[in-house]
């Protein structure tokens, strides 16, 4: 899975150093692995000849039956749904990232590209059949949603008035903003019209049963994709507050101001709330999660003999931050022997944010592992990665990064101070030189981000 992963222990200078490296990369291939959507939708979903059981539910086959969805897992997610209903599929519309539509094996659902992490003509196309087909389902049909983490992109139609361009300029607005993702789903729910339960509502009288990999801290189903199968608790007051927050109001498209200011005055209807009527026919189930894919990396460790201390999956802040708090308590159990002694490893997950301010490349799982290289400086046998588990850091090719004891020296000799490529959001140049830039390619999953550090 790791395509570098013999490269990247090598680059270790010393044996310490090189065991430390191996342990921590193979738990973070046995997170992803624990992640894979096709595994997680044959734990929950079976199906007889007119029943499917979800997670112990029955749900009736007898009428017409639809698969719509978007996200980086929904490609594997609708693979392991069309082995399960073999031929009892209508018809179904999935979004999948650009460039991956032919690597999946449908025959009743069509894959759709669509642009990520900005949707694109094919994004707006794919989401306009999803809703066609929703609203085409009927009394006694079911809709099977996929829905994952990237969904909040792949799956997009912008209310009227708003084109393309205007969403675009938006999402980057508010990507580079440092707006959490709960803070910029709120926005997005109430510029669209499927976000925010309004999938769910366009389906109606027909069953949602909404099957999700979670990509969200949490797992909150209204946040996951922005919540298009669930009731969505923000309002427009909410989304406009976030824009008042980071103080881009004025660099926002005129268009999707216009939106949420018609939307405050009650001249567009709010998006389904708890309670509406709309899921009363809607069951929403999460197949796989971050603490899962967490749970299996500290598995994997604890089989070779390596204490374990395992910090959950809500691991959020400013990524170099995180990472100089992890790599401290590596220091810690070097030379305190807290919160264990080595050999320990500590696990996690969540997801971290980055706030641009420079013009390099990179992703939040690569500088939370640039923000550590100064603290690790020197403790041998101890290294630290983070991995996107959808192995797309950001814009780059890379799924996360990897830093021992010894990457500052050899930064140094390079001619790079981790705090200069710091400053310019350059993480990825820098792991680039050192060759110790995590490989994976897609993984067609997406449970957040996972992060080991290991100290003997």
């Amino acid at each position: 899975m790791i395509r570098d992963f013999e490269a990247l222990v090598n680059n270790g200078r010393t044996e310490p150093d090189r065991r430390a490296r191996r342990l921590a990369l193979a738990a973070a291939e046995a997170a992803v692995r624990a992640a894979d959507p096709r595994i997680a939708i044959r734990k929950c979903v079976s199906a007889s000849e007119r029943y499917a059981e979800v997670s112990g539910v029955q749900v009736d086959l007898s009428g017409a039956v639809y698969v719509l969805g978007a996200g980086k897992a929904t490609g594997r997610m609708a693979e392991a749904i069309e082995g399960l209903l073999d031929g009892r599929i209508v018809a179904g519309a999935i979004n999948v990232l650009r460039g991956t539509e032919g690597v999946f094996s449908l025959q009743r659902i069509a894959a759709h590209p669509a642009g990520h992490p900005i949707p694109d003509e094919g994004t707006i196309e794919g989401t306009r059949r999803m809703l066609e087909l929703a609203e085409r389902a009927g009394e006694g049909d079911v809709v099977f949603a996929l829905i994952s983490g990237g969904g909040s992109a792949l799956m997009e139609l912008p209310q009227r008035g708003i084109s393309l361009e205007d969403l675009k300029r938006m999402n980057d607005v508010l990507i580079k903003s440092g707006a959490t993702i709960q803070e910029i789903n709120a926005v997005r729910k109430h510029v669209s019209r499927v976000k925010g339960g309004q999938l769910a509502r366009a389906a109606r009288p027909a069953q949602v049963v909404g099957l999700i990999v979670s990509d969200i801290v949490g797992d909150p189903v209204d946040s996951i994709a922005s919540g298009p199968t669930a009731p969505d608790p923000t309002s427009f007051e909410d989304a406009w507050e976030v824009l008042e927050k980071y103080d881009i109001v004025d660099e926002m498209p005129e268009s999707v101001v216009e939106v949420l200011r018609r939307g405050l005055r009650g001249e567009l209807p709010e998006t389904p709330k708890p309670g509406d009527e709309v899921f009363d026919g809607v069951r929403n189930v999460i197949v796989a999660s971050n603490s899962r894919a967490v749970a299996e990396a500290a598995r994997a460790l604890a089989q070779e003999g390596v204490s374990v201390v395992n910090l959950g999956s809500f691991i959020e802040g400013e990524a170099r931050h995180v990472g100089r708090a992890l790599a401290g308590i590596l220091q810690a159990a070097k030379v305190q022997g807290v919160p264990a002694e080595p050999p320990v490893a500590i696990v996690s997950g969540g997801e971290t944010t980055v706030r641009v301010t420079g013009s390099g490349k990179g992703g939040r799982n690569q500088e939370l592992v640039l923000g550590a290289v100064e603290k690790l400086s020197d403790l041998e046998g101890a290294a630290l990665l983070s991995i996107g588990t959808d192995g797309i850091d950001g814009v780059t090719d890379a799924a996360g990064a990897i830093a021992d004891g010894r990457t500052l020296d050899r930064a140094l000799k390079a001619g790079m101070k981790p705090s200069t490529f710091l400053r310019d959001n350059n993480s990825y140049e820098f792991f680039r030189r050192l060759g110790d830039l995590i490989l994976t390619g897609p993984t067609y999953t997406n449970v957040m981000d996972v992060q080991v550090a290991v100290a003997l």
